[in-house]
Formats: structure tokens, sequence, C-alpha cells
């Protein structure tokens, strides 16, 4: 694997696992209960990889802050609604529903989600990405495609798993 499939790829999962422990958190605040909003069995939510990596092709930004949030906060939020909207109309899934939230559209995105996904590409062009920048200077590629390798044969296997339910 060349450097730029690594980089993807732990940007990807990792930016997928944090979002999982994020919604875990989000749900025990508003329920008192933990639990995944995820239709995968696994501990990620891919949505959160996915605007992980739109959020990359906005690096050039990456001097001014201010244009990192409002472009992440428009990425994500259409990200955020198309996903929601595919999941209600094709899959008949509703995973999130934001109706009684101060300026949502069709209960799929509001503003306040909007608003921690720009806080959060903020963290990934500032924390993530230079994390996986030094991970990938210290570590060797062989033992991170290793690593990648087996995070995406369990990440199919997910997804087989749960197309066959």
């Amino acid at each position: 694997m060349n450097d730029l499939v690594i980089k993807i790829g732990l940007i990807f999962y990792i930016s997928s696992i944090l979002g999982y422990i994020y919604e875990l958190i989000l749900c025990y605040y508003y329920t008192g209960k933990f639990f995944s909003h995820g239709f995968l069995a696994g501990p990620w939510l891919p949505i959160y990889g996915i605007g992980s990596l739109f959020i990359l092709l906005i690096n050039k930004y990456k001097d001014k802050p201010l244009i990192i949030f409002a472009l992440s906060f428009l990425i994500t939020g259409i990200l955020e609604y198309t996903s929601g909207l595919f999941l209600l109309k094709v899959l008949k899934m509703r995973l999130w529903d934001y109706t009684n939230r101060i300026l949502n559209i069709d209960g799929l995105v509001c503003l306040l989600s909007a608003f921690c996904f720009g806080i959060g590409g903020l963290i990934i062009t500032y924390l993530i990405e230079p994390f996986i920048n030094k991970i990938l200077q210290v570590c060797s590629k062989e033992k991170i495609s290793k690593i990648l390798n087996v995070l995406n044969s369990m990440f199919i296997g997910d997804i087989i798993a749960t197309a066959l339910n």
C-alpha cells in the first residue's frame, strides 16, 4: 500500500470509530443508555469516516480555520442529509431524528449536528491528520498495512453479515 492509501484507510477507520464513540456518548447523554444508531454491528459508523475523507479535500485551507469550520459544517451537513434521505427512502430506515431540534431539515440534519460536525472538521484537520502523519513517519508501512487489512476484512465481513440479516 502506498502512503496515500494508508492515510485514507487510517483516517476512515479512526474517524468511523471515533464517530461511534461520539454517538454512544451522545445517546447516553440524551437517554441514559448506551446504544448505537448504526446499522453495522462493529464499533464504527462509516458516515463519519466518509465525512472525514471529504474534509481531507479541503486541506488546502488548513491555514484558515474558519473556512475549514464553515466547509466542514456544509459538507458534513449535506452528507448527513443525503445519507439520511437515502436510508429513509431506499432502505426504509431512520437511524436518527432531529425533528424536535431547532433549525432542522426534515429531521435529518439540524443546526446543532452541523455545528458539531464543523468542530469535527477542525479536529480532523488539526489533530487527527497530523497524528496520522506522525504514525506514517514512525511505523512501518508493512505493519500499518497489516492492521488495515484486518480492519478491511472485519468491515467487509460486517457489511456482508448485515446484508444477509
